[in-house]
Order: C-alpha cells, then structure tokens, then sequence
C-alpha cells in the first residue's frame, strides 16, 4: 500500500513535471530565440515506481552553427548590395550621368565649331559646359551623402555590436558559474537560450565561430580567427575616422583587460553588417576617386586645347575649367604638402591615392594606394639622387602631378620624432572641386593661334597645321613657342620655329626640312633675319616636322607645342611660314581639336593604354553595377543558404503546436492514471482499517 501511495504520488510529479514542460513549449511558441524542452523520465532502481527525471534542450548544434555562419553572410550582401545600389543608380540614370552630359556637350561643340562666330550656338555650348561641371558637382556630392549615411550605419552597428559582445559575456560567465544541476533547471536552460539568441543577433553583423570550452563557457571568434569574447575577456570595438582620411572608418577592437589591448582589423575581417558596410564604403570611395580621374583628365585636355586657340577677342584662350590644388594630410600639422596638378599631363593622373615619407636614411618614400588599401612603393631612386635638401617641390614623371611642401627636404629629413607621414588622394574629391572658368561664350578659342602660309614654288606641296597644343603664361622659349602676353593676345616667343624651307645639297641630295625663327616677313613671305633653330629629315615625308625635328639647341619635350605639315611635292626652296591667327574668326581649326578630343584615348588606365572620356565612365559604371548585381545574386543564394540551415535548424529546436497539443493530451491522461493509483490506494488503506476495527 505504500508502495502504491509512492508510485502514486511520483507519478503525478513527474506527470505534472511533463505537463510544465509541454505548456512552457506551447506558451513559448513565438518567443525569439526559444528552444524546445523536453524532460527524459529514467527508471527507477528503488521501488518509487519512477526514476530521475531531466530536462534538456533539443537541437543540433552543428546545425545552429551552420546557420549562425548563413545569417553572417545573409547580413553582409544585405549590407553590401543596399549601401551600393543608390549609387550605382546615380552612375546610370539619365538625369545624373555623366555620360549623357558628356554626349550633349560634344553634339553641341560640333554645331557650335561649323559656325565659329554664332553667339547662339556657343552660348549653348557654354550651357553644356555648366551642365557637365554641376553633374560632375551633383554626383561627387551624392555619393559623398551615401558614403555619409554608410559610416553612419557602420557606427551604428559597432553601438549594437557592443551591446551584444557584453550581454553575451554576461551571460557566458553565469553559464560557467552554474553547477550541472542549477543548468538543467528552468533558470539553467532560459540563460543558455539567451547566450545561443545573443550569439545569433550577433551574427548578422559579423561572421562568428563559436566553440565550447570544458566549464561550459563558449569562445567566440571572428571569421579570420581573432578572439571577440570568452569566459575570461570580451573585446570592446572602436570605431573611427581614419588619421588622414575623414570619409575612411577604422574599427578596431580593445580587449577589457588591464593592459587595455588595441588590435587594428582592415575591412575584410569583419563580414556580417558591419563588413558589409565597410566594403561599400570602399567601393564608393573608389567610384568617387573614378570619377574624380575623368573629370580631371576631361579638364586638363580642354584647358590645354583652348589654350591653343584664340578666341573671339582676338585673345589667347585661357583654361576652360579651373582644377584646384590639393591639400595633403600629415600626422604632424607643422608640416604640409599640396598636390598640384600638371598641365597637359591629364592623362596620366591615376585613380589613386598617395603616401609620402622619408625613411631613416632620409630617402623620400612614395606609396601608391588602391581602392582595397594596397599599397604599391614608387621607384624613387632617381628622385633621391637628385636631391639635393633644399627643394620644396618634387616633380613625379608618369603621375601628372607635383608634390609642393611647405618645407624643405632638408627640414623634413632633419625632422625628429615619429615618423613624417603625408597622406595625399588629389582624385577623391576631384569631381566636385573642378569649377567653370569661362563666364562668356566668346572665350571659345576655336581659331588657331597661328595660321600657315605656303610660299609660291616650283613643286605642289602645301601647309597646314596640325594644331597647337598650348601656350605659356610666360615667354619660355625652350618649352613653348608661343606665350600669353600681360593683355591676354598671344605672341610668339624669341625662338619660335615659324619658317620652314626643303633645302638640299650635294652632301644631302634627299634634303631636309631646315626650320628657323625669323623677326619677320616681307610682302614676298621672305623671312628677315631667319635664324636656323634644327632640321627633320626628308624621311619624315613633310608630317608632323617639329615633333620629327632634331633642334639645334636644347628643348623641352613638346616643344613648340605646335606642329604643321607640307604635303605634297617639295622641290629645293619650297617653304610656307607661320604667323599670329589675329582676327581668324571663321577659322575653327582648333574647335576641331576640341571637338576630337571626345574620341582620344585621355584617361588613364594602365601603364600602356589609355581610354577615351566615355569609355571610362563605362568602365565606372560597369564596374559598380556588376558588383552590385553580383552582390545582390550572392545575397539570394546566402538567404536561401540561410533558409535552408534555418529550417534544419527549426526541426529539431522548433515548437510543433501539433506534437505539443498531442503531448498535453497524453500527460492529461498519465496524470489522472496516477492520480486514481493514489485515490485507489487511499480505498485499500480505508478497507484495511475498517476490518481492524
């Protein structure tokens, strides 16, 4: 009868045990991060009728972990695709590309060229001007807006990140401090339930391993390995304004230990949101920096053309489009470097940034630096050779740029403490610094600054310029040949090749086109007081004559900046001469340079191949759209990834109502069976007393 009344009343413990723990699952059936219960009933080895009972989580914890590693990448191609895709829109729609402004700008140039001296016509190419530059302006600015809002999120995210990391620590340490048998009470298993929720909020914003440790505790890493929290530390992120670049986030991470540890993590470590974020802003970035090299190359190209003309004011034409210098950054603000764009070196301005330095030896250091933060070191031997410690200016060949300190080398090696760092990115902003220097149409140069004249001879051959490619401000007689006086006309310098005459001779018979400077001509075109500046050979057939010469005294590469050729049939004696193109207002030979410029190959691409205006803002927009469409297929195949671990997952650690309300029932049952052992021995122990008495 005791046996009875024990079994009875263990029975409806445990019965009433089972029922908790089916109603816990059915009341908890939405709960974020609940895990399903079920308690296991043992045998009992003394006579209660009914052993031990435990109560434990169901699921599979490869599974879980499998979909924490999903929801990682579902939330870095979220991340990643939705910071991009504004831009990419902006790049590629009608009313914000650059490419449909470039297109109208250039329909405009050649109506406006067919008619040189039409107000209306380059009144309206002076519009499209102002279009191009405020689209330029426009873009630069919203993307620096998505850049903006980009970081903001990227802040934002490190604040939840923090939060997590803590609460998670938290929690990890009241995990370890319980003995096995507080775990497995309902206490025990609603904190493991918080740690695996805090784990999985955390994985959406950063690709995490997890692994378990002997006391219990988990150990959570980073997608490259790095320690974020453990039952001993946990890592505090710190997110920041890169040193010389305030559109540039650094995170990095410090461990709350005593020695307060600060390790730097470049962008790709993190993965999750908060990778996602960081890599967009890269890209856009780089976008920005491509954008900046087209406007740059485009300015560079129409300034040095228009300076090859002369305009309606029978003036030298004068840059189109002002390029502003650059300011650098330094780790030491009593030092600075300026960026300065050259003339006519447009084309090699590459899309990139710059660090410059000097080393313990004193030799200046020059690093290129890639979109991805690669960093490439510049062979500058030649440079440090010819230093001598008091340039303020180094001139970099092949980069279409001067580097300008406010100090001397000499003041800069000698500079002690940390090391001097520069930080230079003269593209990055480039598209929004450019701004329109013409205010009137007639500041068009479309006539050439000089014009050609074919002497009368016995053979047919003819003159005509190539084109002028550009003028100085000053009479540098060894880099141009023609110069902007202080009143704005062109004038030739003191040794301006302007008279070319085949001569030959019994040590010669094939000739040579003999080039020289003469003060002046007569009414005939004969020169007064001709001086002989070089000669090309005849094997050059008459083409491009300067650029074929072989001077007689030392010049520039370039030199004169204009060039002609004699086509035809040349006989001894046969020569043309060059003059000022004053009041050449029908002339629009140099309109048509600058018109063909929309199909030269200006832009820097690589070492060897240049490309043209449009194709390299293609190649801009190509580039970002493919990324975001590779993204975004990248981030439907994470999500059905995700899906798929999830539903994995969910079978086992899942709330089924069905299996649950079946449960109830059969517990119900169970529990009116023991309740009825204990009123049916409660009747045997009411008989027994009754026939004792």
């Amino acid at each position: 009868m005791l046996d009875l009344l024990q079994t009875g009343k263990y029975g409806v413990l445990t019965q009433q045990q089972l029922l908790g723990t089916t109603s816990n699952n059915i009341s908890n059936v939405s709960t974020n991060g609940y895990i399903r219960k079920e308690t296991l009933v043992y045998t009992s080895a003394v006579d209660w009728g009914i052993g031990s009972t435990v109560t434990r989580r169901l699921y599979d914890q490869y599974a879980q972990r499998e979909m924490f590693r999903d929801q990682g990448n579902v939330g870095f191609y979220d991340a990643y695709s939705t910071g991009l895709s504004t831009v990419d829109k902006l790049l590629s729609g009608e009313d914000t590309s650059i490419s449909s402004a470039m297109s109208s700008l250039f329909a405009s140039m050649h109506t406006a060229v067919q008619n040189t001296p039409s107000a209306a016509s380059r009144q309206e190419l002076l519009t499209q001007f102002e279009t191009l530059v405020d689209r330029y302006h426009t873009l630069n600015y919203n993307i620096q807006n998505e850049l903006n809002d980009i970081n903001s999120k990227a802040e934002d995210a490190v604040v939840t990140i923090n939060d997590l990391v803590e609460s998670f620590y938290n929690v990890n340490q009241k995990v370890r401090n319980l003995s096995d048998k507080s775990l497995n009470s309902e206490s025990g298993l609603a904190l493991l339930d918080e740690r695996d929720r805090l784990i999985g909020e955390l994985s959406n914003y950063v690709d995490l391993s997890v692994t378990t440790e002997e006391d219990g505790s988990y150990t959570l890493y980073l997608g490259n390995g790095q320690l974020l929290a453990s039952g001993d530390t946990y890592a505090v992120l710190d997110i920041h304004a890169d040193e010389f670049d305030p559109t540039r986030r650094e995170v990095s991470i410090i461990f709350q230990t005593p020695a307060k540890q600060e390790i730097k993590m470049d962008h790709g470590s993190w993965g999750g949101k908060l990778g996602g974020y960081l890599s967009a802003s890269d890209e856009m970035r780089q976008a920005m920096r491509d954008l900046g090299q087209t406007a740059l190359a485009f300015a560079d190209a129409m300034n040095e053309q228009n300076k090859g003309g002369i305009t309606l004011e029978n003036k030298a034409g004068k840059d189109l489009i002002t390029i502003p210098e650059v300011k650098a950054s330094s780790n030491k603000v009593e030092f600075g470097m300026t960026v300065v764009f050259n003339d006519g070196e447009g084309s090699d301005i590459r899309n990139c940034d710059y660090e410059v330095s000097f080393n313990d030896d004193g030799d200046l250091e020059i690093y290129t630096i890639d979109g991805d933060g690669n960093r490439t070191k510049l062979d500058t031997d030649a440079i440090n050779a010819a230093l001598t410690g008091g340039e303020t200016e180094i001139y970099l060949e092949g980069h279409g740029i001067t580097l300008q300190f406010d100090h001397t080398v000499q003041q800069m090696r000698d500079d002690t403490g940390d090391k001097l760092i520069f930080k230079a990115q003269p593209t990055l902003n480039a598209g929004y610094n450019i701004k329109l220097n013409i205010t009137k149409p007639e500041e068009f140069a479309f006539s050439s600054a000089v014009r050609v004249h074919t002497n009368g001879h016995a053979g047919n051959a003819v003159a005509e310029l190539v084109g002028v490619y550009g003028s100085d401000t000053v009479a540098n007689s060894t880099e141009f040949g023609i110069y902007v006086d202080a009143n704005g006309y062109a004038q030739f310098t003191d040794n301006a090749p302007n008279y070319v005459v085949f001569e030959t001779s019994d040590a010669n018979p094939q000739g040579e086109y003999v080039i020289y400077h003469a003060d002046s001509f007569d009414a005939d075109g004969n020169p007064v007081n001709a001086v002989r500046l070089g000669a090309a050979s005849a094997d050059c057939n008459g083409q491009s004559i300067f650029a074929n010469a072989t001077w007689d005294i030392p010049v520039a590469d370039g030199f004169p900046s204009y060039d002609v050729n004699f086509t035809g049939t040349v006989q001894n004696g046969s020569s043309f001469y060059l003059e000022l193109n004053t009041d050449g207002y029908n002339d629009n030979s140099n309109g048509n340079l600058l018109a063909q410029l929309q199909q030269e190959n200006l832009v820097f691409s690589t070492e060897t191949v240049r490309t043209t205006f449009t194709e390299a803002y293609a190649d801009l927009t190509s580039a970002v759209g493919s990324t975001v469409m590779s993204a975004t297929t990248d981030l439907k195949a994470a999500q059905a990834k995700y899906e798929q671990s999830q539903n994995l997952f969910s079978s086992a650690a899942g709330v089924n109502l069905d299996e649950e309300a079946a449960n109830l029932i059969r517990f119900q049952q169970s529990y009116s069976a023991c309740a009825r052992i204990i009123s049916a021995s409660q009747t045997v122990f009411n008989s027994l007393l009754s026939s004792l008495m």
